[in-house]
């Protein structure tokens, strides 16, 4: 699994950084990804990250 934030939807919430710190942190105004290829012990967590996120800004492919 590959992962990026899309820059004009993210808010800057932090909800995946506090989520998975392993792969995403915070910029300075949003959330930026650490790992663009997830390792597969933190696809589960990546996975309930973009599902929580509240504008939908993390996608995976």
């Amino acid at each position: 699994m590959t992962v990026r934030i899309d820059g004009e939807a993210c808010t800057g919430c932090g909800l995946c950084t506090d989520s998975v710190p392993d792969v995403f942190k915070m910029g300075d105004d949003i959330a930026e990804v650490i790992k663009s290829d997830v390792p597969a012990n933190l696809e589960d967590d990546v996975r309930e990250a973009i599902d929580n996120c509240p504008v939908e800004a993390i996608i995976a492919e």
